[in-house]
């Protein structure tokens, strides 16, 4: 599911331009979630954005990481003469793993940040309610929002997590590699690539289940949010 909208892009920009002349006007608390929503985009709709920008990220970052160790096994059995271009190769895709794993750790601090937001507003208002029936069912979706959300925060964060040592195991490799053409015929290193492939397989299992608990959160909050 795509949340980012053309509508939500148009209005993203548009309300960097306000919050940008806001600050310079000395304006104050959360000038970019109030311009938002003087375009006609909710709270809610931003957080779904940066949930779904969030999956996205961890998406390209097993892609990514999927990629290296495609180009790991291509440097472990090139001939001599095209041995240097597969390192070569290998270097510049785990370049790509690392910057998709950074954009993952900042479009999670990105999410917590419209959660927190969102939710406290939420929160607030349940004190609004003159009928305790809708306060009653505003504050349970409310607490399945928040456990959803912290569900897939816990589920992005683990599948990070389970990404460092793999990372780490490929740069090691290629930082071998790099010192010690004659590396590349250790059978140590060929050992660890069904292991390496077990973990992202693992990985890819959690995004099949990251898939289908954002979907259902962004359906949510669309739904109550607007």
């Amino acid at each position: 599911m795509i949340v980012a909208s053309e509508r939500l892009q148009r209005a993203w920009r548009w309300g960097m331009c306000v919050v940008l002349l806001g600050l310079i006007a000395g304006c104050q608390s959360s000038p970019y979630y109030a311009s938002m929503e003087r375009l006609g985009v909710s709270r809610g709709e931003v957080l779904a954005e940066r949930v779904d920008a969030a999956r996205q990220a961890q998406q390209r970052a097993r892609e990514a990481l999927d990629s290296a160790l495609s180009r790991l096994e291509l440097a472990l059995s090139a001939s001599p003469s095209t041995f240097s271009r597969e390192r070569e190769a290998l270097t510049q895709a785990l370049e790509k793993s690392d910057d998709a794993q950074r954009d993952l750790a900042w479009r999670l601090d990105d999410a917590d940040e419209a959660a927190e937001a969102v939710f406290t507003e939420w929160h607030d208002e349940l004190d609004d309610y003159h009928d305790e029936r809708y306060r009653e069912l505003s504050e349970r979706q409310l607490a399945e929002s928040r456990e959803r959300y912290a569900d897939i925060r816990q589920a992005l964060a683990t599948s990070r997590e389970q990404m460092r040592p793999l990372t780490e195991t490929l740069n090691d490799t290629a930082l071998l590699l790099e010192h010690e053409e004659k590396a590349r015929d250790l059978a140590a290193l060929g050992d660890r690539m069904p292991e390496m492939r077990d973990t992202l397989d693992e990985l890819a299992t959690r995004a099949a289940q990251i898939d289908r608990e954002t979907d259902a959160l962004v359906e949510a909050l669309l739904d109550v949010r607007e």
